[in-house]
């Protein structure tokens, strides 16, 4: 059969989003009847006018006033057609110079140019040709803090450039500079097509003064000490990548190099804090690169591999390529790593994204699943290798369920050429259900196809830009089957399957009946849905394959025995919403014989939603001999969760988690075992607190602890909490910022200001809440004040997360002593009527409504 090509399956496509939008465009009904109707609300790829072939960029950032002194040379040409005018992008900039030029002849060519609406518009006296090279020099200011700000919540703000704590205002914030560009947003420093299509390679040179370190895309070729005591650091990058993918980062970062991989430098560069534990964060980075590269068959294609954590980052990470960026979230310590290194996911997807996103880049944001839906994936490939089936599958499940519980209401596809802006397209659907889906084609086509496919597709497409029939016609190429009906129902149709799963056994014909109906809303696919169906008996398991194709179908198969377990979609492969009832012996027995994590996690979670239903001993001990013995580490902290409300009253449940919080292998699992003793009020659990603390080194543990030992020794909380207080990681910190807070005492603020630095972004609402907490049980006016004080100093440094919680605890500061000062008020009216003596509480009434007044002057600016 001939393949369909991309300009064939993109008309097609198309007339299906006209007939689904032709209503709320109001087209009159002769336009409808037609087969295509060019919808002009259509999201293309950006028409390539001028093509960057390389930028040399001469930057100097100005730290007091937050702002970049730039030159820019970029060569380019004519993408295609012979032009006299092109635009280049230029968010926010001061413009002092502009000249153009021909390469080979080095003069001067005539031109005017315009600039608003944040471009730069050139207008030439003679069109150029493709085979003419120009040389645009452009002098600039980029102007991060006066440009309009958006942003949307996967991403913040897209100010592109930004300097944290440039003045050093704020102790213990380490000055900074970062550079975020995605989506659009480099042009807000340095002029260039700022669009995913393009392509170019680049020389960026950085002055800075000598204290500090430098970080860029590509290779550190040369730093050059000049004579005024700064320095001019030349970053190389000789293969072309997007411009939203060009990075600088600036500070007295330490770099920490690790192990080369096949000679290429591996490093990554952290504040001095944290430069002991860099390998501990990173250290699994050189085997990822292995994996990935053999898993792919594609090298690691960039010239280095580097990565940094920042201050306010805006967004997780970023794929920089070669240069990831970091989030603070991820700084740990080695007491954190014990047992794993936490947000090992993220690095896993950032670095995936050195193929998918930087070597391979999506054409236009409608595209952008070929980016983010590969990274999600690639999280699912490095826990299968590296942590084993059990948590990949965890992981993968939890993703999914990001998807489902979330879902939008309009629940639009994954390619996606219809949105009001581009940042919508960094939801849920373009990682979550994306890399779902890429697991079913996984699926679909074996593994062997799979990679060899994804190779076909890096290989192809290598230093371009691509759309999504790129991955399919490699995926055709590659297995020989047509596979438009897998892409057309997963990603140019939004929703999922809803699916009703009815099983019957004819004991007198022998016959098993399975009843699969698709019952998803009317405006979704009726889905192709090829599955695994296992079934148990007594005497073996048998595993049929079926091909779902209608609204309701049923499946028969002769078996001589009626079936101990049905398996239905026995690779726990689909991304749909299923309602499948079984008996708690079926739970039972799929738990101790399915193999997989979700047969598992399901049958415990379906057997502890019976016994919250009513209370069942064979369940209970079922779970407590079963589900804490279970292999996986994930299955038995989520069997505890389970128990919890029994442990108060079930001596053999708290005799094994006791025996649980002493021995079992997992870190994780020993720390949740710790947390959920404390509800049981005896010295034997004291003692048990009081061994982890001093025995065991994982952060976990020791949190897990000291939360406990508060719970039934306060006084031994304390003890421990200011034995603790030096540590590093934020787990303890957040732990005995707990204690404190209970306790109330003015002496602890220190402890609390010390630490608001250690905390932004999200991160920061576990710290506040404890702050928050601690400003409730204080009563001292003087530390108030203080409080009001230190917090809007940094309210007026911080970045948007971090500023509306210190908002929201500033105003809660003012309410909680307002609430103080009008019980006091109550407290004497009533003691005048019952003729008792005020002097003792208008004193107190004083000085609360000194501090009041104080308060509401500090906070007047919120």
């Amino acid at each position: 059969m001939k393949k369909t090509t991309l300009l064939s399956s993109l008309s097609l496509f198309l007339t299906f989003l006209t007939n689904i939008y032709s209503n709320s465009l109001n087209f009159d009904d002769t336009l409808k009847k037609r087969p295509y109707i060019y919808n002009p609300e259509y999201r293309s790829s950006n028409t390539l006018i001028i093509d960057i072939l390389h930028t040399n960029l001469h930057v100097k950032p100005i730290w007091d006033s937050s702002i970049l002194i730039g030159k820019a040379e970029i060569y380019a040409k004519p993408y295609f057609y012979s032009t006299d005018k092109f635009f280049l992008n230029a968010r926010g900039m001061r413009i002092n110079k502009v000249t153009l030029q021909d390469k080979s002849s080095k003069t001067s060519i005539p031109f005017n140019y315009t600039y608003e609406n944040d471009s730069i518009k050139f207008f030439l006296k003679k069109s150029i040709t493709p085979a003419q090279t120009i040389v645009i020099t452009i002098e600039y200011v980029a102007q991060p803090e006066k440009i309009k700000v958006g942003g949307s919540a996967a991403i913040q703000s897209d100010k592109g450039l930004y300097f944290i704590n440039p003045k050093g205002e704020i102790p213990g914030k380490m000055p900074q500079i970062w550079t975020q560009g995605e989506t659009q947003s480099n042009s807000v420093w340095f002029p260039t097509v700022d669009s995913p299509n393009e392509k170019m390679t680049h020389d960026i040179f950085i002055t800075v003064n000598k204290k500090y370190t430098t970080l860029s895309n590509g290779l550190l070729v040369e730093s050059i000490i000049n004579k005024d005591g700064t320095k001019t650091d030349h970053w190389k990058m000789d293969l072309p990548h997007a411009p939203y993918l060009v990075m600088m980062g600036i500070g007295e970062f330490k770099k920490v190099t690790d192990k080369p991989w096949k000679g290429k430098e591996i490093s990554y560069y952290v504040e001095p804090a944290y430069e002991p534990y860099a390998k501990a964060i990173f250290g699994n980075t050189s085997k990822m690169i292995e994996f990935y590269s053999k898993k792919l068959g594609v090298d690691f294609p960039w010239p280095k591999y580097s990565q940094i954590i920042c201050r306010d980052y805006v967004s997780g990470a970023m794929e920089n390529t070669s240069a990831t960026l970091h989030g603070e979230f991820l700084y740990q310590t080695d007491r954190d790593t014990v047992g794993g290194v936490k947000a090992e996911d993220v690095i896993a997807h950032e670095l995936f994204h050195q193929w998918f996103g930087d070597l391979v880049t999506c054409e236009s944001w409608s595209n952008l699943p070929l980016n983010e839906s590969f990274a999600t994936y690639g999280e699912y490939l490095w826990e299968e290798y590296f942590n084993g089936r059990d948590a990949a599958d965890e992981h993968h499940y939890f993703s999914g369920k990001g998807y489902l519980v979330n879902k939008p209401d309009k629940n639009p596809p994954l390619i996606r050429f219809f949105y009001d802006n581009r940042e919508e397209m960094f939801d849920n659907i373009s990682y979550n259900k994306g890399g779902q889906v890429l697991h079913m084609l996984r699926k679909l086509v074996g593994d062997d196809a799979f990679f060899q496919s994804l190779k076909l597709y890096l290989t192809q497409n290598k230093f371009k830009p691509v759309e999504i029939n790129h991955l399919r016609l490699a995926f055709e190429e590659t297995t020989g089957q047509d596979l438009n009906w897998f892409f057309n129902q997963w990603f140019f149709y939004g929703g999922h399957p809803y699916l009703k799963i009815e099983k019957n056994y004819d004991e007198k014909n022998k016959i098993l009946s399975i009843t699969i109906k698709q019952t998803q809303p009317i405006e979704y696919p009726i889905y192709r849905l090829p599955v695994y169906v296992d079934i148990y008996t007594s005497k073996s398991v048998d595993r049929k394959w079926i091909d779902i194709t209608q609204v309701e179908q049923t499946f028969t198969f002769s078996i001589n025995e009626k079936p101990l377990l049905v398996n239905f979609d026995a690779e726990r492969q689909l991304l749909a919403e299923i309602s499948y009832t079984k008996t708690i012996e079926e739970y039972m027995y799929q738990f101790e014989h399915a193999p997989l994590w979700m047969d598992r996690y399901e049958a415990i979670t379906q057997l502890a939603e019976q016994l919250k239903k009513s209370e069942n001993e064979t369940i209970t001990n079922f779970l407590i001999n079963k589900g804490l013995n279970d292999k996986y580490a994930g299955i038995r902290i989520n069997v505890i969760d389970h128990l919890k409300s029994k442990i108060s009253s079930h001596p053999v449940l708290q005799n094994k988690l006791i025996e649980m919080a002493q021995n079992d292998p997992s870190p994780s699992v020993r720390s949740e075992a710790l947390r959920n003793l404390s509800s049981i009020k005896s010295d034997k659990i004291t003692e048990l607190y009081l061994n982890a603390l001093n025995k065991e080194y994982s952060s976990d543990i020791i949190s897990a602890a000291l939360f406990g030992l508060n719970e039934v020794d306060k006084n031994k909380a304390i003890e421990y909490a200011i034995k603790f207080e030096k540590d590093k990681s934020k787990r303890i910190i957040i732990a005995i910022a707990q204690i404190y807070a209970d306790n109330g005492s003015e002496k602890y603020w220190d402890f609390f200001k010390t630490h608001l630095t250690t905390f932004t972004g999200f991160e920061t609402f576990s710290y506040i809440g404890m702050l928050n907490k601690y400003i409730k049980n204080l009563n001292h006016s003087g530390t108030a004040i203080t409080i009001a004080k230190t917090l809007n100093e940094h309210y007026n440094h911080a970045e948007k997360v971090s500023k509306f919680a210190y908002k929201q605890t500033l105003l809660n500061l003012s309410k909680i002593w307002s609430e103080k000062e009008k019980n006091l008020k109550d407290a004497i009216n009533k003691n005048i009527q019952n003729n008792e003596p005020t002097q003792n509480l208008e004193d107190q009434l004083r000085t609360v409504s000194e501090t009041v007044n104080k308060i509401k002057e500090i906070t007047n600016n919120l």
